[in-house]
């Protein structure tokens, strides 16, 4: 966290803002960097805007467009990058290596139990976000969707740990603690709700099942 933000801190305004753009516009693609790093790191800057060091003067409302565009550009690429090319990248030896079939099907099962609301679990699942959105685009999920599932879960993730650092600028180190451990809590909220999900399908199937075998007597 701390060269990101010393490297941003040798930039110019622009300079920034257009690095925090590139990164989370690729961070859309897979780039293996956190996008909270990023996120955290435009809110820490705008929080640096009152200090008398000659850091890039960023504006917190800027730096959120700046962001939200950028995350939003990246998912939306990846998802229409799926949905015409998917199939013929997925039939290359390089994609592969990085869809593995294990991590294929897994992604597939997940589309299969829940739908299209699986793209609003993805933005919290930084392992998974680039497969699960370009694999809603392999299974044509249908664009406005996808975008509706997406805005919102950007919508509340960006803002929310952007303007956390720019409230809590002073405190920067307890922000970062905080936000990793809240990913945690979140990863594991979406696996009870999972879990809960699958047995009340489970449990739903079996008893369908015996209301057929009963009606068929």
């Amino acid at each position: 966290m701390q060269w990101f933000i010393n490297h941003l801190s040798q930039m110019t305004p622009h300079g920034a803002y257009l690095w925090l753009f590139t990164i989370l516009l690729l961070c859309g693609f897979g780039l293996p960097i956190p996008e909270d790093i990023s996120l955290i790191a435009a809110g820490y800057l705008s929080w640096k805007r009152f200090d008398p060091d000659p850091t890039p003067k960023l504006y917190v409302h800027v730096a959120f467009a700046v962001c939200l565009v950028a995350v939003l550009a990246g998912d939306t690429i990846s998802f229409f990058i799926g949905r015409r090319y998917g199939r013929r990248v997925l039939a290359s030896n390089l994609a592969r290596r990085y869809f593995t079939p294990k991590r294929q099907l897994r992604t597939r099962a997940y589309f299969r139990k829940f739908g299209s609301k699986v793209v609003l679990v993805g933005r919290f699942t930084p392992g998974l976000r680039f497969t699960i959105f370009f694999t809603a685009g392999t299974l044509h999920v249908r664009p406005a969707v996808f975008f509706i599932y997406d805005f919102i879960a950007a919508a509340f993730s960006v803002p929310v740990l952007l303007y956390i650092a720019y409230f809590f600028g002073e405190q920067i180190d307890r922000v970062i603690r905080y936000v990793r451990n809240a990913e945690h809590g979140i990863l594991v909220a979406i696996v009870i709700v999972a879990a809960i999900v699958v047995i009340k399908l489970m449990r739903r199937r079996k008893r369908i099942a015996r209301m057929t075998a009963a009606a068929s007597e």
